[in-house]
């Protein structure tokens, strides 16, 4: 990613992105920030405790599950910036990667007290849920659609992908 590149396909001069960003690394920090489905759906978290709406727990929890998984099936810009975070060892990806955990501990805090002094640890089974949801999509997309024998591009493997998410999610909840 270069600025006389970027320049060229946003049809603007390279002057107004230095301008408005600085550089490069600030321009893609500001598109992920206002793109990646963790910090948008963060600041939506907060908004609406704010507002005195809480959510119950479990549905919610399995909610933003299944919504990652749909968002990131459908977002190609976002596969690749984490396909790049997880292939590249670079300070800007480690710090996107950082604001994105610090957005999640806000939802994981939710459930800390339903999983409290009991053997289930639902952070653990929250990180293979959404390490899970971006190896399908990442993989899908580079060797097509089958993935344990679901055609992950049909609606209806889609659904039993977002079923089993909601699944996972209440076992989690009822062996609590």
């Amino acid at each position: 990613m270069r600025v006389n590149r970027i320049a060229k396909q946003a049809g603007v001069s390279k002057k107004l992105i230095y301008r408005y960003f600085g550089n490069v690394n600030y321009l893609i920090e500001t598109y992920v920030i206002e793109n990646d489905y963790w910090l948008t759906f963060s600041k939506r978290l907060l908004e609406r405790v704010e507002q005195g709406v809480p959510p119950t727990t479990q549905a919610f929890i399995a909610d933003v599950l299944k919504n990652q998984f749909s968002y990131f099936l459908n977002e190609k810009e976002m596969q690749r910036l984490i396909l790049w975070e997880i292939s590249t060892n670079s300070l800007l990806m480690k710090s996107i990667h950082n604001a994105r955990e610090a957005a999640g501990q806000g939802l994981l805090e939710m459930t800390d007290e339903h999983f409290k002094n009991n053997q289930v640890n639902f952070r653990a089974i929250a990180a293979l849920l959404v390490g899970g949801i971006y190896y399908i999509v990442l993989h899908i997309q580079s060797n097509g659609g089958m993935f344990c024998d679901l055609d992950i591009n049909s609606e209806k493997a889609q659904g039993e992908i977002r079923h089993a998410i909601e699944q996972i999610v209440g076992w989690a909840f009822e062996k609590a």
